[in-house]
């Protein structure tokens, strides 16, 4: 995101499309994508739908499997996917992250295939979410010499936080989207390290100005929104352990 780093903190991005739906959902679609994409992405998984039932009389709670949710067609190596449900169309892809161009192309592909064989009536929403990871080689750091997106409480109380999380949501008028931006602690299971979280979540505002014509020119504005809210999140000591790459 945003410049290069040697160490990028990126774990996951993904972007999802919701569609309108018109008639019952066909649950062939996903199997026609995949023929269309089983070359890049030959694995396939069945995520199940998982329900909660709460008996508050016995004090416990059981869970219940439902039918499948969506289907997933990974790569080999399953650093990507694209995941396909009713009316719902998602592109992950993991670590190791290409660049920016590479996974614009794979969602710009993504999108065509469903549009192809599922014919959607409209959009719905769409969101591109970028997760970061971001580790701090010590066991005690003051937070915001590392990230800036951080909690304010009152100075009479100690400015100490054991853990901490934060979200808000920034419209953005002029790219019409809404980012939800979360940040906030993650527990370490190796010694003398901390880690903290920065997600970035930019949503469409008014769907209506968005068709799927020109879907991917709002997600390529979503992408500028996301990189610069990345790089005014963090300071110049992240990027330092990020190791930045820099031209020349």
């Amino acid at each position: 995101m945003g410049r290069l780093y040697k160490n990028p903190p990126l774990i996951e991005a993904l972007c999802e499309f919701q569609f309108e739906p018109d008639q019952p959902w066909d649950w062939t679609i996903p199997g026609l994508v995949y023929d269309k994409i089983k070359k890049e992405f030959p694995k396939k998984k069945q995520q199940k739908i998982l329900e909660m039932e709460f008996r508050a009389e016995q004090e416990i709670s059981q869970t219940v499997k439902g039918g499948i949710g969506r289907m997933q067609f990974l790569r080999e190596d399953e650093s990507a996917l694209v995941q396909v449900g009713p009316n719902l169309l998602v592109v992950n892809h993991l670590t190791p992250y290409p660049t920016w161009n590479k996974f614009q192309e794979m969602i710009k592909n993504g999108l065509a295939v469903y549009n192809e064989v599922a014919n959607p009536k409209a959009l719905k929403r769409i969101s591109l979410r970028y997760i970061n990871r971001l580790k701090i080689p010590q066991s005690e750091v003051k937070i915001e010499d590392y990230i800036l997106a951080v909690p304010t409480i009152p100075a009479p109380l100690p400015q100490v936080f054991a853990t901490w999380i934060q979200r808000v949501e920034i419209p953005f008028e002029d790219s019409n989207g809404v980012m939800a931006m979360q940040s906030g602690s993650i527990r370490q299971e190796v010694p003398n390290s901390i880690a903290f979280l920065l997600d970035l979540d930019f949503v469409t505002l008014d769907i209506q100005r968005v068709n799927l014509e020109n879907a991917m020119e709002w997600v390529a504005r979503a992408h500028d929104e996301v990189e610069k809210a990345f790089e005014v999140c963090i300071t110049d000591k992240t990027r330092a352990l990020l190791e930045e790459i820099r031209n020349g």
